[in-house]
């Protein structure tokens, strides 16, 4: 009876194992484009950064302004998949 027990608990495991994984790449392939956007965008940001400290000894109020209206972009809701699609 044990013997019963095992492979059962096996058998539901074999699927509750290969359905799990088959849906976590199922959502990984459907986040993907967001994964995408939140990288370019990241990476966007830390660049912008680097040229604003590099800018900033110079020319600070102008180079703050492009940091802040960057910065903004980013964080919009609106128009910011247009800004990263290059």
């Amino acid at each position: 009876m044990i013997f019963i027990y095992i492979i059962f608990s096996a058998i539901l495991l074999y699927y509750a194992l290969k359905y799990g994984i088959r849906n976590g790449f199922v959502e990984l392939e459907a986040n993907k484009d967001g994964l995408v956007y939140y990288k370019k965008s990241a990476s966007l940001l830390e660049e912008i950064g680097n040229i604003y400290s590099r800018v900033s000894t110079s020319k600070s109020k102008e180079a703050k302004a492009i940091y802040n209206e960057a910065f903004d972009i980013l964080l919009s809701e609106k128009n910011r998949r247009l800004y990263l699609k290059n």
